[in-house]
């Protein structure tokens, strides 16, 4: 016989799962067991791309494709996920970072193009292969509230002086890189957030944020290496003119 008051009872479970499917990929990923995390989310998406825990999976692929330590790293694919979880769960608290993820990604396709266009031939934009990690992050929680970034980074700035060189200070650190990185702050900066997340990955090796970190350090060493790119075709520009 049906229960009326099952339903919000089957929405906690429901979360739930979709938690653990979240721990599940993480752990995977930290491991290195990057096909695995790829074929689970790929079979999840193919029952249901528009019901959790696909959300989950989602993020998980788009973080998968790009990890700096994954071989077959894959940024059209990454933002390819990361896009189709954009659409599909807007108020799902995985979407501002994968917003951010997008726009990083815009900016080094939009790199890529340029260079393309100028001889000669750019030098390799790979990045090298960062130390794995074996402790899974944590499920992301909201960092910014209302919009209110410059509150975001007193409250984390806060912990952090509280804090020290112990817990939750790597929380802060990961936070403060998110905030300066995030794609709706009008007072972005790149820099900043690389400068946080380094910190992290020094001062917090064991931190379950230090592999995550690992991820978007991973970005940025792209776009700067595409920053060097353009200005080398600058300075060949300015030869040629001579």
């Amino acid at each position: 016989m049906a229960c009326a008051s099952c339903g919000p009872l089957q929405e906690r479970i429901g979360a739930g799962q979709e938690h653990r499917q979240l721990e599940r990929f993480r752990e995977s990923l930290a491991a290195g067991s990057y096909e695995t995390v790829i074929e689970q989310g790929r079979a999840i998406i193919d029952s249901g791309e528009t019901e959790p825990p696909a959300d989950a999976a989602f993020y998980a692929l788009g973080e998968a494709y790009a990890h700096p330590d994954y071989p077959g790293r894959d940024y059209g694919q990454s933002r390819h996920y990361f896009e189709k979880l954009i659409k599909h769960f807007p108020e799902s608290p995985l979407t501002a970072e994968a917003k951010t993820y997008v726009a990083l990604f815009e900016m080094i396709a939009a790199k890529e193009k340029k260079a393309a266009a100028q001889p000669p031939s750019p030098p390799s934009t790979e990045v090298p292969a960062a130390e794995p990690r074996n402790v899974p992050p944590p499920l992301p929680r909201k960092v910014v509230e209302d919009q209110d970034f410059d509150e975001a980074v007193r409250r984390n700035l806060q912990i952090l002086d509280q804090a020290g060189q112990h817990h939750p200070a790597d929380e802060a650190l990961y936070n403060l890189g998110l905030i300066y990185a995030h794609a709706d702050n009008p007072a972005k900066d790149y820099k900043k957030s690389q400068v946080y997340f380094h910190v992290l990955v020094k001062q917090f090796p064991d931190s379950a944020l230090a592999e995550e970190a690992l991820i978007w350090l991973g970005i940025f060493d792209t776009i700067d290496k595409m920053q060097q790119i353009d200005s080398e075709i600058e300075q060949q520009k300015k030869q040629l003119i001579r």
